[in-house]
């Protein structure tokens, strides 16, 4: 899974079309929705036929500093697959960390893993259901039978370093998986808010003999404020993977990310249209992403209001030039925004970051050129609606990943 994207029911429509189907290779599905709806999310992810994984998403249940809101429904069905003994006082009383010390964390590792190991046998209520869907979608049925995850994820919790006891329960957690599924276990390191990025290389040097390959999660990361110290962390788990025979992949990333795919980088996941940062203090606050337009030529979104401007306002050709933005484009050839719906908006992402990626893979000089192209004229051109930072961000990505 190179180009995984995070599952949520809102976006099964554009997940089951064909033409969009080059364009993503893989599925992350949160714990929180294959537990609680595990009939409707088993029958979707089951059948279509894509690579998946089950996310425990365990810093959910983890201690942290600010009061929680009340619990959804998913959120305490994630609790007791870990646990069924949390959820009768969880989130009123915060779960300690000794909690999980007293001796039940290899029964709660295994509870996790038996969940995602069962699941293509189990979660399969609906698969008639989301065949037929299939088919109407000009998709072809689910063949032989649902396939298992293609790795398993032991749970995991939101670190600080090495030191951090919190890692001592990751890795051991690991490490009973690695001993229980040897050759399918893909763990997720995830560094706390404001860690260094550098940590990552730290953590990965210190995991049990036998995985190959993991998904790191820089918590509350934003690539839009990254300086050359986290593009240097990036790097830095990239080669103490290397070293040890292990893939690196960014659980939350995004056109940065592909940017480092050229360096290294095995993937990277991210939502359709939001998500690419994520704040693991904060994943019990959940809502509909905001309505974006993704702007190929400077990598990033605006709002739909925002966004028009700033299309007037650059260059034509760096207009999007996708059959979503064509239908709506003038006689200029300039998207107008104002008519593409919530759907549009999300399938012209997909068709512009599977474009980044082919890009990438032509060959990162040429898109480095670009970037500073592109980052250059913004900066000597800017206006109140679209200030130089947009284009600076450009000439600092260009730079961080030239660096040797």
């Amino acid at each position: 899974m190179r180009h995984s994207l995070s599952y949520t029911h809102a976006d099964q429509v554009l997940l089951r079309d064909a033409v969009l189907d080059q364009c993503w290779d893989g599925l992350v599905v949160p714990g929180t929705l294959a537990t609680y709806y595990f009939g409707g999310t088993g029958g979707f992810v089951l059948t279509l036929q894509k690579p998946y994984l089950l996310d425990p998403r365990t810093p959910l249940l983890q201690t942290i500093e600010f009061h929680r809101p009340a619990p959804k429904s998913s959120h305490l069905k994630l609790a007791e697959i870990h646990d069924p003994e949390v959820v009768g006082t969880w989130p009123d009383v915060e779960i300690l960390r000794s909690h999980w010390e007293d001796g039940r964390w290899p029964d709660v590792v295994r509870r996790v893993l038996e969940f995602q190991t069962t699941y293509s046998t189990s979660a399969t209520d609906k698969v008639d259901k989301y065949n037929n869907l299939l088919v109407q979608a000009g998709r072809q049925p689910m063949g032989s039978g649902p396939d298992p995850p293609l790795h398993l994820i032991p749970p995991y919790w939101a670190v600080s370093g090495r030191g951090d006891p919190w890692w001592a329960l990751t890795r051991n957690a690991v490490a009973i998986a690695l001993a229980d599924h040897p050759g399918r276990i893909m763990p997720i390191v995830t560094l706390r808010s404001g860690a260094s990025l550098s940590l990552f290389a730290e953590l990965i040097d210190d995991l049990p003999d036998g995985c190959d390959g993991l998904y790191c999660w820089a918590s509350d990361w934003n690539e839009a404020d990254a300086t050359d110290e986290d593009v240097d962390g990036w790097f830095g788990a990239i080669s103490a993977g290397a070293q040890r025979g292990i893939s690196v992949r960014n659980l939350y990333g995004g056109y940065l990310s592909v940017l480092m795919t050229a360096k290294g980088l095995a993937g990277i996941n991210h939502g359709i249209g939001y998500s690419e940062s994520r704040d693991s203090d904060r994943l019990s606050a959940t809502g509909a992403p905001p309505t974006r337009y993704y702007f190929p030529a400077l990598r990033e979104f605006f709002s739909v209001p925002s966004a028009q401007p700033v299309i007037d306002h650059l260059p034509t050709e760096w207009s999007c030039d996708c059959d979503v933005c064509a239908r709506v484009a003038d006689e200029y050839g300039r998207p107008q925004v104002g008519r593409l719906s919530t759907q549009d908006l999300k399938r012209h992402f997909l068709i512009s970051r599977h474009r980044e990626f082919l890009r990438v893979d032509a060959g990162l000089a040429a898109e480095l050129a670009n970037l500073r192209e592109v980052g250059q004229w913004v900066v000597d051109h800017e206006r109140r609606f679209l200030p130089a930072r947009h284009g600076e961000r450009l000439l600092d990505w260009a730079a961080a990943v030239e660096r040797p």
